[in-house]
């Protein structure tokens, strides 16, 4: 089994520019790229990191992440304050993982995800057969209890931005 897996990062949120450095550094030290087969990315300023944006946010992408992570660059943001969402590719029985983290959570939220290098979750038929099978006895309050299980609530990714 591989270690390495294709995986993109899209981080948001704001952070002051007298604490970005170690964003900085560990962007620099993950050989990341802007783009699939691009060179990798080093940036020297903070201010390259923002003209690197793109629709918004940070966007950084590896053919090789170790374990499908970016592991200095999410903890880097964990302990910036800044959101990020993550796409890990399936291989070879593994399944595509979607995480999401947003300050406040204890834990990120990982959960399956679509193959297409999107951020779409896909959730198990089982628990959405319970749903359907709730509505139809007439038992709405149930189906709802089931989906809302099933489909986590992720608030939306800000901009990326240093003040």
């Amino acid at each position: 089994m591989s270690s390495r897996y294709a995986a993109w990062i899209k981080i948001g949120g704001t952070v002051e520019r007298a604490k970005a450095e170690p964003l900085l550094k560990a962007v620099r030290d993950a050989w990341a790229k802007r783009d699939w087969n691009a060179d990798p990315f080093q940036p020297g300023t903070i201010d390259e990191l923002l003209d690197a944006r793109e629709e918004g946010w940070l966007w950084l992408y590896d053919e090789e992440a170790k374990y499908g992570e970016f592991g200095d660059i999410e903890r880097a943001c964990r302990e910036l304050g800044l959101s990020f969402s993550r796409h890990t590719e399936a291989w070879c029985g593994d399944d595509a993982i979607l995480l999401d983290w947003r300050p406040g959570m204890e834990e990120p939220l990982v959960r399956t995800g679509s193959n297409d290098n999107s951020d779409t979750a896909l959730v198990p038929e089982e628990p959405v057969v319970k749903a359907l099978a709730a509505l139809e006895a007439g038992e709405a309050s149930e189906a709802i209890r089931i989906l809302k299980d099933l489909c986590s609530h992720v608030p939306d990714l800000p901009p990326f931005e240093v003040v």
